[in-house]
């Protein structure tokens, strides 16, 4: 069973949704392909885990794996 601010994923972005998780306006229930545009947004603005955390309502570890996720991504793509 996916957490409560994990929406099933229905094939659609919601590039509004994501543009405020990104921003942090406010909490926004997320798919979790729309969670990971966000945080690599976030990320590619030199976001932290902890902004990750707190602008996609995240526990602080599941932040900290997505964030080692994204930026070894980034480097694998630098090289």
């Amino acid at each position: 069973m996916a957490p409560a601010w994990e929406l099933p994923e229905d094939g659609i972005v919601d590039w509004i949704a994501v543009a405020l998780a990104t921003a942090g306006t406010r909490p926004v229930a997320l798919t979790r392909t729309e969670r990971e545009i966000a945080a690599a947004r976030i990320v590619a603005a030199g976001g932290t885990r902890r902004d990750l955390s707190v602008r996609l309502q995240l526990p602080e570890r599941a932040a900290g794996e997505l964030y080692a996720d994204l930026t070894a991504r980034a480097r694998g793509r630098a090289a």
